[in-house]
């Protein structure tokens, strides 16, 4: 019921400082969901055939530390079962000395193209389940931020959207770690970060990064659109300094 691949941090995968950049780790998350999907029978094909698509409702992710440029590590990732309309999924990084350096939990919604509805997985025949958990909880509600400054909006730009047509998940994530100048990621890394996925962003959007700083460690932050300013996700920030 685990599903493992062996990875390497590629130099096109880290940061300036050499390690496994926070977007990228992301993806290599996501693909490996979506390869595990596509082993058990709900991947994007086979849910295309029914005009549906997987969608990411909510993530938490908690990084002991970050794998280096040219490190080896293994992936995990495995279905933690359904209760009716999420589908939860569990990941963890494992080091060479067998010690679990990242791990996260997952949210998914099945969504029907046509009309927008999300579709009841327990409807799903044999729906996997597999009892371990990381954090014995899923991701959970995060509120929004509060700031009354005026926001900055830009384009969606080309390579922000994915194959079906929305702002890609990750590219979410790139927009929030950009919106920090380069003294604080100097000084700060992502040592926890917990996202809401509320509505999908168009090409045709315009968006723009809101942060409260509940204290030097602890941040809120939501990418807004700007034709009708509602939040397109919202995140908690937990930063470390280096």
């Amino acid at each position: 019921m685990k599903h493992k691949n062996q990875l390497n941090t590629k130099s096109y995968f880290i940061d300036r400082s050499g390690k496994l950049s926070a977007s990228y780790m992301f993806y290599q998350m996501q693909d490996i969901a979506w390869e595990h999907a596509n082993i058990l029978g709900f991947g994007f094909d086979k849910l295309a055939e029914d005009k549906q698509f997987w969608v990411l409702s909510r993530l938490l992710v908690k990084i002991t530390r970050y794998p280096l440029w040219g490190e080896n590590f293994t992936l995990e990732t495995w279905s933690r079962g359904t209760d009716g309309f999420y589908g939860y999924r569990d990941f963890n990084f494992v080091d060479k000395e067998g010690k679990s350096i990242v791990q996260a939990t997952s949210s998914w919604l099945v969504i029907n193209s046509e009309t927008k509805r999300i579709v009841r997985l327990n409807d799903f025949r044999d729906f996997p389940k597999y009892e371990e958990s990381v954090f014995n909880k899923n991701a959970g509600k995060v509120k929004s931020p509060v700031n009354d400054e005026q926001l900055q909006f830009t384009m969606v730009r080309f390579n922000e959207i994915d194959i079906n047509q929305h702002f890609n998940t990750g590219r979410y994530i790139e927009r929030i770690i950009d919106s920090y100048d380069f003294d604080f990621h100097k000084k700060n890394e992502i040592a926890e970060y917990e996202i809401n996925f509320l509505k999908e962003g168009l090409p045709s959007d315009k968006l723009a990064v809101k942060k409260q700083y509940l204290d030097n460690n602890n941040h809120l932050c939501s990418v807004v659109r700007e034709s009708d300013g509602m939040d397109l996700i919202k995140a908690r920030l937990v930063w470390k300094s280096i």
